[in-house]
């Protein structure tokens, strides 16, 4: 079996021959999500948007290896690492791009994420991905949000125990 290789993955993630998928930073985010949210067998066909074929072998092996060891972090308690320097706490940044892909991973699976028992909590709990991801650019609170630089840095700063906190919501024996 091969290491993961992250930068052979952000060499073809955000590179031209990545026709169907998301870029680096939004496929981590959306790996995130799997890993975190509730089960979801679906999630490779939807990362590539029903194409994975179309990508080369080793690049699905990667991304396999990849939630593997997100899956592996967080059931060790070691969080989870961005594999991107946060530059700036902003819609148009690399966290920007993490937040969409996992909110979309999450909606992907919107019914189990979003269950009576976990709703209000993971309401809040993805309160920072929702704002990062300009998904609601019309919400008036969401917006005072991303004019707030302060803000954001403080939320962007909560993401990774949001994602500890939510993978136990899901993971732990209730």
């Amino acid at each position: 079996m091969s290491a993961l290789d992250l930068d052979l993955l952000s060499d073809y993630l955000d590179g031209d021959q990545n026709e169907y998928g998301l870029d680096f930073a939004a496929t981590h985010g959306f790996l995130c999500a799997i890993a975190v949210g509730p089960q979801f067998d679906r999630w490779l066909d939807e990362l590539f948007e029903g194409n994975q074929a179309k990508a080369p072998k080793e690049i699905i092996a990667q991304i396999k290896l990849w939630l593997g060891d997100i899956r592996q972090k967080l059931a060790n308690e070691e969080g989870v690492e961005f594999p991107f320097e946060i530059e700036e706490a902003d819609v148009e940044s690399s966290l920007g791009d993490w937040s969409v892909g996992f909110v979309d991973a999450m909606f992907l699976n919107e019914e189990a994420w979003f269950s009576p028992e976990h709703e209000e909590q993971v309401v809040d709990l993805t309160l920072p991905m929702m704002v990062f991801s300009g998904v609601d650019d019309e919400d008036p609170q969401m917006e005072s949000f991303r004019r707030n630089g302060q803000l954001m840095d403080e939320i962007a700063e909560e993401i990774p125990d949001n994602l500890n906190e939510i993978y136990l919501m899901f993971h732990s024996d209730q």
